[in-house]
C-alpha cells in the first residue's frame, strides 16, 4: 500500500478486474485479497483495506469463498483471521524459526482459540541444495537430506489435522530472488521440490508423489550422497508400492512393508570401494527398480559440507557483533520506552535508538531491503532468524533501547 495514497483505490481496481477477468474459470474456488500485507507493519489503514477488499470482493462475486494468507508472525487471535471466509498462515517452523515438529503444537493450539476459523497453510518449506548432504541432517545445513527429512516430518503432522482445509509446498521449483545470498547460492530461493532449470526433482518430490500418485515407483532417496564414510548406513526409500525389496551387490534380500509410504532399510553394510544398491518391487506383472551406487571412503566429500556463516534470508540483512559474556538480569519494560518491540521504522527515527541498533545489527540502512524492513519489529525479526538473534542480543538491544523514553523524541 502507498505511503501517500490510503484509500487503497489501486488495490480495489485490481480487484475488481481481477475477477471480472477471471469469474469464468471453473478452477477458481478462492479469491485471495492479501499476501503477508502485514509485513509491513501495523498500520491501521492497511486494516481497513483489508475489510473494504474482503467486502468488494463479495459483491463481485458471491459465489466463491474469499481468503488470504498471513505473514507468519500475526498473532493467532488477530482479527485479521476473522476478515475472510478462510484464511492461510505462511509458517517456517524447521527453517526460519524452531523445529519442523512445532508444526503440531502450533496447529492444535491455534485451532482451540479459533475452533471455527478455516485454517490453511499457505507455504511452509526448507531449502535443500543438491550439492550438500549429510547423515546426521539438521536444520540450516542446506542438505538435501534436511529437505526430505522436513516434508516428512510436516506431511505426517498435517495428515493427521483434518481441520486444516489447504497445505501448500513453497515451492515446486527453485526460484530466482536477487537479494538472496544462502548456502553458498547468491540470487535463488532453494526451497523447489524441483530444481531451477525443472531437470531435477529432489529427493522429496518423491514424498508427495507416493502419497498422490497413482503410478506405481520406487526411489532410493541420498542417490547424489554418493561417498560414505560410515561402515553401515540406512537407505530410504520413498514408494507408492506395499512392499519393496533390497539388495546390495548382488546380495541376499531384504524386504520390507510400510504404510507411510518409507522405507527404512537400517544398518546397511558397505564394503571399501563401489557398492551397487538396488530396490525392487512388483505392480501386477511389472517389475519396478531403482539403483544407486555409494562409494565407501576413508575421508568425508568436503564438497557435501555447506559454507559456513553463510546466513539465513533474514540474517543476511545484518552484520551483527560478537557479544562475549553478557550478565542478563530481569528487564522491566514498559509501553513509554523503546525496545524490540518497536519497529525498525520506529525506531530509525530517533536518533539515539538508531545508532543503538546500528551498533549491533549494522548499517542496515544501506541493505536494498530496508525499507521492508523498517515495518519488522526486531521480535518479529528475531522469530524468522532465530538462529541469529541470540538471547543476549536480545537482551542488549532491550538494555540500551529501553533507557530512551518515547517522549524524549
Amino acid at each position: 500500500m502507498s505511503k501517500t495514497e490510503l484509500e487503497g483505490i489501486n488495490a480495489k481496481q485490481q480487484m475488481v478486474e481481477l475477477i471480472r477477468q477471471n469469474f469464468n474459470h471453473p478452477s477458481i474456488l478462492f479469491w485471495g485479497i492479501q499476501n503477508e500485507i502485514q509485513i509491513s507493519g501495523e498500520r491501521p489503514e492497511l486494516r481497513k483495506l483489508v475489510n473494504e477488499l474482503n467486502e468488494l470482493t463479495k459483491k463481485e462475486d458471491p459465489t466463491r469463498l474469499t481468503t488470504m494468507a498471513n505473514v507468519m508472525f500475526v498473532e493467532d487471535e488477530d482479527d485479521y483471521n476473522y476478515v475472510t471466509d478462510t484464511i492461510g498462515y505462511n509458517k517456517y517452523f524447521g527453517w526460519y524459526n524452531g523445529e519442523a515438529g512445532d508444526f503440531a503444537g502450533w496447529l492444535d493450539g491455534f485451532h482451540k482459540k479459533n475452533p471455527t476459523v478455516k485454517l490453511a497453510i499457505s507455504e511452509y518449506g526448507a531449502e535443500g541444495i543438491l550439492q550438500y548432504h549429510s547423515s546426521e541432517p539438521k536444520i540450516k545445513d542446506y542438505s538435501e537430506e534436511y529437505h526430505a527429512l522436513y516434508h516428512e516430518t510436516v506431511w505426517k503432522i498435517f495428515e493427521k489435522r483434518p481441520f486444516l482445509w489447504a497445505t501448500y509446498a513453497w515451492n515446486m521449483f527453485d526460484f530466482g530472488a536477487n537479494i538472496r545470498d544462502e548456502g553458498g547460492v547468491q540470487g535463488r530461493n532453494n526451497k523447489g521440490l524441483i530444481t531451477y532449470d525443472r531437470k531435477i526433482k529432489k529427493d522429496a518430490f518423491y514424498l508427495y508423489k507416493a502419497h498422490w500418485s497413482d503410478e506405481k515407483f520406487v526411489h532410493i532417496t541420498g542417490k547424489r550422497f554418493v561417498d560414505r564414510t560410515d561402515d553401515t548406513i540406512d537407505i530410504k526409500v520413498y514408494s507408492n508400492c506395499n512392499e519393496v525389496n533390497l539388495s546390495v551387490n548382488g546380495g541376499e534380500t531384504t524386504t520390507l512393508t510400510s504404510e507411510d509410504k518409507i522405507f527404512v532399510f537400517e544398518n546397511i553394510s558397505l564394503k571399501e570401494g563401489i557398492n551397487k544398491v538396488k530396490v525392487f518391487a512388483k505392480d501386477g506383472n511389472t517389475s519396478l527398480q531403482d539403483v544407486a551406487m555409494f562409494n565407501k571412503v576413508d575421508n568425508p566429500n568436503e564438497s557435501y559440507f555447506t559454507p559456513e556463516e553463510e546466513g539465513g534470508f533474514v540474517a543476511n540483512w545484518f552484520d551483527m557483533p560478537e557479544l562475549g559474556d553478557v550478565e542478563m538480569e530481569e528487564l522491566v519494560i514498559t509501553d513509554d520506552v523503546y525496545s524490540t518491540r518497536c519497529t525498525v521504522g520506529e525506531l530509525f527515527k530517533n536518533e539515539e535508538t538508531k545508532a543503538i541498533v546500528t551498533t549491533y545489527l549494522g548499517n542496515v540502512e544501506e541493505h536494498p531491503m530496508f525499507d521492508k524492513m523498517q515495518g519488522f519489529t526486531i521480535d518479529a525479526m528475531s522469530q524468522i532468524a532465530s538462529d541469529q538473534f541470540s538471547e543476549k542480543m536480545l537482551y542488549t538491544l532491550n538494555k540500551k533501547l529501553s533507557q530512551i523514553k518515547k517522549s524524549e523524541q
